[in-house]
């Protein structure tokens, strides 16, 4: 996700407008950030089969450990068994693709803002 963060870090520095940009610039700008928001749904379809899988581990690791419970209580068993640290990596890997994939969607959502206002101000300068 480090290499992701870093692409995407790079298409982050052209949303500030803190001087005018040429037309050519605007267009330029509107197709980068199309370009990026191809990339996002492509790393979000991969982060997608890797929750599937990380989801299919936790749900597996949890029943084994509940499995190893020798109390006579099931309350305390199911309590061992979400203290073990195999389920708590197990829970941390799942979470993890959870935020990765929330943050995909945000930047997304950036991206996409982006792409609307430099393509219409590409429009607008071209037709205004």
């Amino acid at each position: 996700m480090k290499d992701v963060k870093e692409r995407l870090a790079k298409y982050a520095a052209m949303l500030p407008m803190n001087k005018s940009i040429s037309i050519p610039e605007a267009e330029k700008r509107a197709g980068a950030f199309l370009e990026a928001m191809a990339y996002i749904s492509d790393v979000k379809h991969l982060l997608g089969e890797e929750k599937i899988k990380s989801t299919s581990i936790h749900a597996v690791t949890y029943a084994e450990e509940l499995s190893k419970g020798t109390d006579k209580t099931m309350t305390v068993n199911k309590m061992n068994a979400e203290a073990s640290i195999i389920y708590i990596k197990a829970r941390e890997d799942v979470e993890s693709v959870d935020n990765d994939i929330s943050y995909l969607r945000a930047m997304f959502d950036t991206f996409s803002a982006a792409h609307v206002f430099y393509r219409n101000m590409a429009k607008e300068n071209n037709f205004g």
